[in-house]
């Protein structure tokens, strides 16, 4: 068998034990998605992500613009386009409006308000300004007036904002703040900071299950929301992640609807959900086998996501740790082999004539897909019991 069909016969067989892992009545919300195309050459279709949403089950999902070349003035044009988008899903698609501090973001919030907009995306690094700057004061009023949601980037290439964060909950304590990418840019201390707060949100958009573990360790699993962040993630491993820690954790199935959908939902409808202490032990243990297949992947992922190949020979080390796992890493060596073999048949990644680098991007995206369901079973060995990846 070729390694791409091997591939995806992996990825149907893991879509296939998702829902095994979820209540049978739940309804599936996403609350971070984009649309358009990115200046990073990054793109999603309309056609494309509800057909994916059809694939996955997703019912519905917060939407906006990538960072677009034409986002000038005010990302008028980006928000523009997916309103239209979101007019045409039929409810499916909740649009947020994308906002520059530089350029008129009150203006154009109402502006995209008015025109159905039901909510705000603000990017903190890819428009360059803090959270505590001055000018996301009347933002911030903005949508505690309206009672819209402001999803905040809260991922990689920031500086800590824990305190700004908690400060702004506190001076809006109407404004629903969601958190994007669970927060990992200063995990520790916001979640100390706005534990408990009916206000603040975290959503599920990160690589790692251990950042996923850590805030149900710390803050109520009703401040968290699930999210993919598609196009750069996707649905069937960051739903399966999710689930996974869920049922690893073996909490009721009220609290599996409630981060899978059922408290977005409520978001949307205006309605905040009545908060649970933590569910997530502080400290778990885990055999030193998992970590150590873990660790080979782990250093394996900037390479698939920068368009490498494995020179150091990461998935070799990975596969032999994971082959002496036993039943307790049981169908982890397959999907360490497949991710393996399929990488090292990526096809050349250039422009103009050959294989496009967007070939080359969906080829490692499925290698990567088969290494992060890897590392969801090393952490979350309950759930690879119960329905064997």
């Amino acid at each position: 068998m070729s390694a791409s069909r091997h591939a995806d016969e992996l990825l149907d067989r893991a879509r296939g034990r998702l829902r095994l892992l979820l209540p049978s009545d739940t309804v599936l919300a996403d609350a971070h998605t984009h649309l358009g195309l990115d200046e990073d050459g990054m793109r999603l279709d309309l056609a494309s992500l509800l057909d994916d949403m059809d694939l996955h089950g997703i019912e519905r999902a917060l939407v906006f613009p990538l960072n677009e070349p034409d986002r000038h003035p005010g990302y008028r044009a980006p928000n523009d386009r997916v309103l239209g988008w979101a007019a045409e899903s039929g409810g499916r698609l909740v649009p947020l409006a994308r906002l520059d501090l530089s350029e008129d973001p009150i203006g154009e919030a109402e502006r995209c308000f008015a025109a159905g907009a039901r909510g705000i995306k603000l990017h903190p690094r890819a428009q360059a300004f803090a959270v505590d700057d001055s000018r996301l004061e009347p933002v911030f009023a903005l949508a505690e007036r309206h009672r819209f949601p402001i999803l905040i980037h809260a991922g990689r290439g920031m500086p800590p904002i824990g305190e700004a964060l908690a400060q702004v909950s506190e001076r809006h304590p109407g404004a629903i703040l969601i958190l994007a990418h669970a927060a990992i840019v200063d995990q520790g201390r916001i979640a100390s900071l706005v534990a408990g707060r009916p206000n603040v949100f975290f959503d599920t958009s990160t690589w790692g299950a251990v950042d996923v573990l850590a805030l149900l360790a710390h803050v109520s699993p009703e401040q968290l929301l699930f999210a993919a962040d598609v196009p750069y993630g996707n649905f069937l491993t960051s739903l399966t992640m999710l689930a996974s820690i869920l049922e690893q954790l073996d909490v009721d199935d009220d609290i599996r609807r409630g981060i899978v959908g059922g408290t977005l939902e409520g978001i949307i409808a205006g309605e905040l959900p009545t908060l649970s202490p933590p569910v997530g032990p502080v400290e778990g243990s885990y055999r030193h086998t998992a970590m150590r297949v873990h660790s080979y992947l782990a250093a394996a992922t900037p390479l698939i996501w920068t368009r490498q190949p494995d020179v150091i020979g990461l998935m070799g080390l990975a596969l032999t740790a994971a082959s002496e796992g036993g039943d307790e890493l049981a169908g982890v060596p397959e999907l360490i082999e497949a991710a393996g073999r399929l990488w090292a048949e990526a096809p050349a990644s250039v422009d103009g004539q050959g294989t496009p680098i967007s070939a080359w991007a969906t080829h490692m995206r499925k290698v990567y897909a088969l290494v992060h369901l890897a590392q969801v079973a090393l952490f979350c060995p309950r759930a690879a019991a119960r329905v064997p990846v």
